[in-house]
């Protein structure tokens, strides 16, 4: 069993199902999947926090320096 998240990698991962969510129409796993060029198991497992950790170190990092990583929409161009 993995280690249990961070709390900043869970607000992390929420954010970004929360971004799949809003998405109109609607991500499906396996479409993004297919935009990464992964498999569908490997996006679950993203998400659920099975794989791809945040780094500790990177999250004490920002929060010494009075910072927190957040997702948000990316600024339109």
């Amino acid at each position: 069993m993995p280690p249990e998240l961070s709390e900043t990698d869970s607000r992390i991962r929420d954010g970004l199902r929360q971004a799949i969510e809003r998405q109109i129409p609607r991500l499906t796993q396996l479409e993004l999947a297919n935009k990464l060029g992964i498999k569908q198991p490997s996006v679950a497992e993203l998400l659920s926090g099975k794989r791809g950790r945040i780094p500790q170190s990177l999250i004490d990092l920002a929060d010494a320096l009075g910072l927190e990583i957040v997702i948000q929409p990316k600024a339109k161009q």
